[in-house]
């Protein structure tokens, strides 16, 4: 075999030239080879000069490559010398790398469970939050229905007073209708006996009396029989009432035969005959 020494090309060994380069070649199969010294290139055993590189190997020392066979220097293990490693050293490593796996994935695990953990007391306590707020509106609706009870209560009495009040207005307008009617129909009928009344001639004033005399003062009097009390000092004055024996009355003035006497119970003030009620008590 031949190769070419530039490009490397293998020929047979009838060849003589490369065909890429026009090289000459060099037999590779009888001849001894050694590594060129600057280039690395395998090269003949007695060449003079390389080449590939065109070192020439008189005219300097070349320098010397290290062989495959040479041993490492002293105090360096080399990696092939290593021992390989015992069945037992490669079982340590397993179990290491094992728990090793088994630490990371019980890490991890714990991580993810706490953080499933926190996610979930997070969604507890948002539920928790909202069924309070549920409860709170329950209430504030349940309150509100109770108002809106008690005020159709209020509205229902109400309606029912606004009723009965109105229905009393209703009878009372009918009686005043009534009563304006009635009085209506009795006027014709009290003209002419006021007109007789008017022409009949007043009675004779009764001679005055000790007693009457000395009634004539202001105080409280007692009536000492009954009597009528009329609007004026006079017998032909409207009768107001009647008072029976024994009626205690306050008189403010006499006018002539009469006194004019105040009611206790609030009544308009009239006048009684000076004859008709006795003295009890002085007004200071």
């Amino acid at each position: 075999m031949k190769q070419c020494p530039s490009c490397s090309a293998q020929y047979g060994d009838e060849v003589g030239f490369c065909d890429t380069d026009g090289k000459a070649l060099v037999s590779t199969s009888r001849d001894q080879v050694r590594l060129c010294p600057h280039c690395a290139n395998s090269i003949q055993e007695d060449a003079p000069s390389c080449p590939y590189c065109k070192a020439d190997f008189k005219a300097a020392a070349a320098p010397q490559w290290p062989g495959r066979e040479e041993s490492a220097e002293p105090g360096e293990r080399s990696p092939r010398a290593a021992s390989p490693l015992t069945l037992r050293s490669k079982a340590i490593l397993a179990a290491g790398f094992i728990v090793f796996a088994l630490g990371v994935y019980l890490i991890g695990s714990h991580q993810q469970r706490s953080e499933s953990q926190q996610e979930e007391m997070a969604n507890l306590r948002k539920l928790q939050d909202r069924e309070r707020n549920i409860k709170a509106l329950e209430a504030q609706l349940k309150q509100a229905r109770q108002e809106l009870e008690a005020n159709k209560a209020q509205i229902a009495a109400l309606t029912t007073k606004l009723q009965e009040s109105r229905s009393e207005v209703s009878k009372a307008q009918e009686r005043l209708a009534s009563a304006t009617r009635e009085a209506a129909r009795q006027a014709p009928n009290r003209a002419p006996s006021t007109a007789r009344a008017a022409e009949r001639p007043a009675p004779a004033p009764r001679p005055a009396t000790p007693a009457a005399r000395r009634a004539a003062e202001p105080g409280v009097y007692e009536v000492i029989r009954a009597t009528t009390v009329r609007q004026g000092p006079s017998a032909g004055s409207q009768a107001l009432a009647m008072i029976g024996k024994g009626t205690k009355v306050t008189v403010v003035r006499a006018s002539g035969e009469w006194l004019e006497v105040r009611s206790r119970q609030g009544k308009p003030p009239g006048f009684i005959r000076v004859d008709d009620a006795m003295l009890v008590s002085r007004v200071d």
